[in-house]
């Protein structure tokens, strides 16, 4: 067996080590950064062979960023299969939406009483016009990143820093690739309108009529989804 390319692919490891983040902390940020940008979607195989080829590190390597990432719940490890993006169950979707309803509403909260300092005003008013940009031309990936970072504004702006790292950014943007295709046109148009309600409260610094319209969204999302056909779930976890 040639070992050449297993030892170069351990040395490559090794420098990058010794020169900044490690090969395996890099190849998790790539792939992170590969769900975000629509190349990795709910469901799909990630195949190590070429992973390894695609980014010039060893098998190991690749191994360990994927055991990173199942263990953030962003994959599944099936014996004998390999990893695949996580596709989200009916429990699933529910556990994480209760998580985020009440996450959410907090920031929404926070975010209206923080609103006049700086530029949160104008960064808030980019995100939430970044948002309504698709009202009548829905794109699924591009939207999916305009409230990914609607949500990450909102966060900021709040300025606290454990519900920044407690907000399940990343499954919230798997569970919306994996439904908005399924999502009716009369759906899809009342999200837009929650928006609104919840952009009007934050800009006014309503804390709580901020809340209770994030709220109010997250609920009737909750509710939009359980509607949809089983076919739009995994039947296994």
């Amino acid at each position: 067996m040639d070992l050449a390319p297993q030892v170069g692919a351990r040395e490559r490891d090794r420098k990058s080590s010794a020169h900044g983040p490690s090969s395996p902390d890099q190849i998790t940020t790539r792939l992170i950064e590969g769900i975000q940008a629509g190349r990795y979607v709910p469901g799909q195989r990630l195949i190590e062979a070429d992973l390894t080829a695609e980014y010039g590190v060893s098998r190991g390597t690749v191994r360990e960023a994927l055991s990173r990432l199942a263990a953030e719940g962003l994959i599944h490890l099936v014996p004998h299969r390999g990893a695949y993006i996580r596709s989200l169950t009916r429990t699933d979707v529910n556990d994480i939406l209760l998580v985020v309803e009440r996450l959410a509403s907090l920031a929404a909260r926070l975010a209206a009483e923080a609103i006049g300092q700086g530029r949160n005003r104008a960064d808030f008013t980019r995100a939430y016009e970044g948002v309504v940009a698709f009202r009548d031309h829905i794109e699924g990936l591009p939207l999916a990143q305009a409230r990914t970072a609607f949500y990450d504004t909102l966060i900021r702006i709040g300025g606290n820093r454990e519900l920044a790292r407690a907000m399940p950014l990343m499954h919230i943007h798997l569970l919306r690739m994996q439904v908005q295709q399924y999502m009716s046109a009369e759906d899809r148009a009342q999200q837009f309108t929650e928006y609104d309600a919840v952009a009007e409260h934050v800009l006014k610094g309503d804390q709580r009529q901020a809340e209770a319209m994030m709220r109010d969204h997250l609920r009737r999302t909750r509710l939009r989804i359980e509607r949809l056909p089983d076919e739009v779930f995994p039947s296994l976890a």
